[in-house]
């Protein structure tokens, strides 16, 4: 199970399905023939990606090279040389299983002595999706070791994901690249064409022009720093400093041995009293492409982006695209002047012993936009002040008008309202997660048009229509489903309405086109209404 000599990977080109070895998958990718890769899950594929991208960017710099496509030679001399194996000291750092715990083997650090590896690594895990990120899912939300029969591969995928984007959890350390234990390793970049091998190129070459600014300071990093941090004994309490690094290195977080039992591979595990790599005090902000800076964390300055259970809202979206406090770097800026791209955010939300899901928005540019959006100039300007604006009217017609008529519906139409009543609460914030749902996905569309409208008036005019629409279609939703008194849903019905529509109106009274009761709706709590 030697990646470089091995054909460990299932591949689906244009001649069909293939299995090929790791250097095999650096060639076709650079000849953009990778059409898919079975068995590689959505949530493991930028953490794959990535590993891609920092291995083929080491391999070139140290070959002092830039181009691509290379040949399978090319690539498993490389990697040879990044894990220092020669034809005396054979291809343990790449080999899948070792028995002997002291050899390292691929995203496997060794261990000092075999007894360690028996008292310590006690936990035993059975399939690759038991080990992945996902571990700390609910089991009803996606069942666990479900891979009864994995291919090899799978492990492969697994191991990545675990090393490379895995958080604090039950004595278990995350990575460095990530702001704390607790917080989440975001993917965000614009893609232009959507195969495998555009992008992993593309990603490649960024990477190498960054390389010269990552070998200067503030960066400790060395040019001739360690890549494959699984080369050296790690007995879980010791780390690795970052002035020991390669700009381009690859971590690992756990300690893990993988191992043959009745002829399947299974996982030995074991906690960590320390990280791999310290790095606490950078709060994971260690000049990877791929992750955003948020420049006005209130606690630490700057840090590694963290999304939270809500995932990539508008706000966030909008913010990060208008770098409105984050700071973006080379893989989320564009590449050429007015050709359509998507801008793409992927995230696995961390808690505390918990995942909140998988996120990922992809954002559709299209080139006439692009040439103002992902520009600096007044046009940009202009854009990120009507979305800021766009942004602040979907909330006021949210708490101004939605709110309180659905409240008014599921308390039958009550002549007061009672804004904190905590059994309907539930209620409202389906309503809530479906207008938000509703009007984020018509908000870059309703932007990218606006970069044809000269006035902003205009612009937001034809916004707040569209948020009339949602808001509309989510109340006679709320209608014709939420529970109520059958003597008084009609006037519930009615009250919830005029409600809504009078408020709408005040809120915006630009769309008036008839006359309403100018009617004060009763409420507990007027300020809200």
């Amino acid at each position: 199970m030697n990646l470089l000599t091995d054909p460990i990977f299932r591949m689906i080109s244009p001649a069909g399905m293939e299995r090929i070895s790791l250097p095999s998958l650096f060639s076709l990718l650079g000849r953009d023939l990778v059409l898919s890769l079975p068995g590689l899950q959505r949530h493991q594929e930028d953490a794959f990606h990535i590993f891609l991208c920092y291995l083929a960017g080491a391999c070139l710099a140290r070959a002092g090279l830039e181009t691509l496509p290379q040949d399978d030679e090319f690539w498993r001399s490389a990697l040879r040389r990044l894990s220092g194996a020669s034809s005396n000291d054979p291809d343990h750092a790449w080999t899948l299983v070792l028995m002997d715990p002291s050899l390292p083997a691929f995203m496997q650090p060794p261990l000092f002595t075999e007894k360690e590896f028996l008292e310590e690594f006690k936990s035993e895990r059975q399939t690759p999706d038991s080990i992945d990120v996902l571990l700390t899912a609910k089991n009803h939300d996606i069942k666990a070791a479900r891979a009864i029969v994995p291919s090899t591969d799978e492990w492969v995928y697994a191991l990545i994901s675990l090393q490379t984007m895995s958080g604090y959890v039950l004595k278990h350390q995350g990575i460095a690249r990530m702001n704390s234990g607790l917080g989440s390793r975001a993917c965000v970049f614009l893609q232009y064409g959507g195969s495998f091998g555009q992008r992993w190129i593309r990603d490649t070459r960024q990477l190498l022009e960054l390389r010269s600014e990552l070998l200067r300071a503030p960066w400790t990093y060395r040019s001739d720093g360690t890549v494959l941090t699984w080369l050296y004994p790690w007995n879980r309490r010791n780390s690795l400093d970052l002035s020991q690094l390669d700009p381009f290195f690859i971590e690992v977080s756990r300690g893990i041995r993988l191992t043959l039992k009745e002829g399947r591979i299974v996982a030995r595990t074991s906690t960590e009293l320390a990280p791999r790599i310290d790095a606490k005090a950078r709060n994971g902000v260690l000049g990877d492409p791929w992750i955003p800076i948020n420049r006005n964390d209130p606690k630490k300055g700057k840090s590694a982006l963290t999304v939270g259970a809500a995932g990539f809202t508008p706000e966030l979206l909008r913010n990060l695209i208008f770098e409105d406090g984050f700071q973006l770097s080379p893989m989320q800026r564009p590449e050429r002047q007015t050709q359509p791209c998507q801008f793409i955010a992927t995230v696995l939300v961390r808690g505390q012993g918990t995942t909140d899901g998988f996120h990922s928005a992809a954002i559709q540019v299209p080139g006439s936009a692009a040439a103002l959006v992902l520009h600096s100039g007044p046009h940009r300007e202009r854009l990120a002040r009507i979305s800021k604006k766009a942004l602040t009217d979907a909330a006021e017609l949210q708490n101004r008008a939605l709110k309180p008529a659905v409240l008014s519906l599921l308390q039958a139409g009550a002549d007061r309202i009672d804004f904190d009543k905590r059994e309907i609460s539930i209620w409202w914030q389906r309503t809530a997660s479906r207008y938000s749902e509703t009007w984020g996905d018509t908000f870059f569309p309703w932007l990218w048009k606006s970069t044809e409208i000269q006035e902003d008036a205009h612009a937001l005019a034809l916004w707040h229509d569209e948020l009339k629409k949602c808001a509309s279609s989510c109340l006679e939703e709320a209608i014709s489903r939420f529970p109520g008194r059958s003597g008084r849903r009609f006037r519930a019905q009615v009250r919830a309405e005029n409600i809504f529509h009078r408020n709408l109106y005040r809120v915006f009274p630009n769309l008036m086109t008839e006359n309403f009761d100018d009617v004060e709706p009763h409420t507990a709590n007027s300020n809200q209404a």
